[in-house]
């Protein structure tokens, strides 16, 4: 039996019925928090400017188009899914898998909702593409080593994004498991993972990734009318085009047994889940030692050896991205403007002499040591130099890791500070309701409703 044989068993056999209390819990949990990233992302110049494509590219009179969540116009079901994967993922806030490095909610959260809705799909339908795209995503991510060759230019998430689209498809659609093992080929025929490093306020980047989720779409809509697939392409492909061994036990180890979902963590804020521990531990310091920041004299930022080079960024960032990536810029922020943490558009990059000044002060090292707890863990340990004493603290759980799971109280709070210049918080309390109502055979037309863009009001 192939590895897609394992895979389209294990997508045609999961149930609602079958799935513990605690991994339909953990599923609401996320996919509210991917729907705030999403509806956050909406509001931002940079998804209307993707918007604006779209509309350019597929604008329709006949009414037979979806509402794209989070944008006052429909848009044939490809190219909303399209966006809505787009709006969600830029943000940097949506949720992520650190053993796999895939971020799973911004692919796999928009692409259920919106086909469940189009089919008239019921809601524990909606759960369980969700549940299945979830494990395929990470599955694959880890069994190809997602944390290692994302630093050799291969974007785990864009890499594997069009077969998790493809599982949920075939989920939700109800294809039979030669039907599914068709849509996985066809998707991954359909996948490249190569997305180069952009620069500039207008990046590609996110389109790349909304692109993969259509392909995975159109990948299960294909396969459900028939087209066919080379079914032994998941064995040949990753190691014949890429270089990348594949570990077959990783992939389907406990396969359908226990789910991943609960273990996928949630950010907490706006920032590179790299740089994440690391500012965590600044925070924590300077409340639990009262400093002042203004008197800080020297920072060294102790991380794993991988993403070391990643997050060293000392010059002022010149753009949004780099502003999410660089710890030097991210440190200022929590010590001077936490608020912009929360600032999905960097509306305001702070070029004051003083953070130019506090920049300076911030030296990155890798250790060997907390190198050995990756990619399991992405942790990070901050020493200050304060008036010629040394405090230190390290972080390798930060908020939203497993272990250290947000509430949803926690991960409504975010969501109201992210979205607060556009959205009331009734808003994101009415969406967390519908969420946890998500259940049974009621249909998903009320949650779609409720991230209807034209409902967008001015926060007071």
């Amino acid at each position: 039996m192939g590895l897609l044989d394992e895979l389209a068993g294990f997508i045609t056999d999961v149930r609602f019925e079958d799935l513990s209390s605690e991994t339909v819990h953990s599923t609401k949990l996320h996919i509210f928090d991917s729907l705030g990233a999403l509806l956050t992302g909406a509001c931002t110049e940079e998804a209307k400017a993707n918007g604006d494509f779209i509309k350019e590219m597929v604008f329709s009179k006949d009414g037979t188009n979806v509402r794209v969540p989070g944008f006052s116009f429909n848009a044939p079901l490809p190219y909303a899914v399209l966006l809505s994967c787009i709006a969600a993922r830029l943000t940097e806030t949506d949720d992520i898998d650190i053993v796999s490095c895939t971020t799973p909610g911004s692919v796999i959260v928009p692409a259920a909702l919106l086909l469940a809705f189009n089919r008239g799909a019921s809601s524990k339908k909606f759960i369980e593409g969700v549940v299945t795209g979830y494990e395929v995503i990470t599955r694959l991510g880890a069994a190809v080593n997602g944390p290692e060759i994302l630093y050799q230019g291969i974007w785990p998430t864009y890499l594997c994004g069009a077969i998790a689209v493809a599982t949920v498809g075939s989920k939700i659609l109800g294809l039979a498991p030669k039907q599914v093992k068709n849509a996985l080929a066809i998707s991954l025929t359909l996948s490249t993972g190569i997305s180069g490093k952009i620069r500039g306020h207008l990046t590609s980047r996110w389109l790349t990734l909304g692109c993969a989720a259509h392909n995975g779409l159109i990948a299960s809509l294909a396969a459900a009318r028939g087209l066919l697939g080379d079914e032994t392409l998941l064995e040949k492909f990753f190691p014949s085009v890429y270089g990348l061994s594949l570990n077959p036990n990783v992939l389907l180890e406990g396969l359908g047994k226990r789910f991943q979902i609960g273990k996928v963590n949630i950010k907490p804020y706006c920032t590179a889940r790299q740089a994440l521990a690391s500012i965590e531990a600044f925070r924590g310091l300077l409340e639990r030692d009262k400093i002042d920041p203004e008197r800080v004299e020297a920072i060294e930022v102790i991380v794993p050896q991988p993403y070391s080079q990643m997050i060293d960024r000392n010059l002022f960032p010149e753009d949004r991205m780099a502003s999410i990536v660089s710890i030097q810029y991210q440190l200022a922020m929590a010590a001077f403007y936490e608020e912009d943490l929360f600032d999905v558009e960097r509306s305001l990059l702070r070029d004051e002499k003083r953070i130019h000044h506090f920049m300076q002060k911030v030296r990155v090292k890798p250790s060997s040591e907390l190198t050995t707890l990756y990619p399991s863990k992405w942790p990070g340990k901050i020493s200050l130099q304060v008036s010629g004493r040394k405090y230190e603290s390290e972080v390798l759980s930060p908020k939203g890791d497993p272990g250290q799971s947000m509430t949803w109280e926690e991960v409504e709070q975010k969501i109201k500070r992210l979205t607060r210049r556009f959205h009331p918080p009734s808003r994101i309390e009415e969406l967390k309701a519908i969420v946890k109502r998500v259940d049974g055979d009621t249909p998903v037309g009320e949650l779609l409703h409720c991230m209807r863009g034209d409902q967008r009001e001015q926060a007071s």
